[in-house]
């Protein structure tokens, strides 16, 4: 579990799981630099994504931010006795009923 303050939530508390997954909705660093962090920060996942700076012209065309963020692993909130790909299957289970 990773203990963090939201970023944009004015330092509200929360666990994430300790697993990225496609679907999660959080980010989080460590604000201070140090080699063993008391206090990492977090926010909620862009909805797009930039493009990669080594990325050539025709393929900045095609570039889709939003697809590359949906693609992407994220954090996502612990839920005791469930893995990170279960909270996600989750949702998408509630979503679609």
């Amino acid at each position: 579990m990773i203990k963090v303050y939201l970023f944009d939530r004015g330092g509200l508390r929360i666990d994430l799981d300790p697993e990225a997954v496609v679907g999660g909705d959080y980010t989080y660093w460590n604000p201070t630099y140090e080699r063993d962090p008391q206090t990492w920060r977090a926010t909620y996942r862009p909805i797009k994504v930039a493009a990669p700076l080594n990325i050539s012209n025709q393929d900045l065309k095609e570039w889709d931010g939003r697809k590359a963020a949906n693609s992407r692993r994220w954090y996502v909130e612990h839920v005791c006795g469930l893995t990170a790909a279960q909270v996600v299957a989750g949702r998408r289970r509630r979503r679609s009923a």
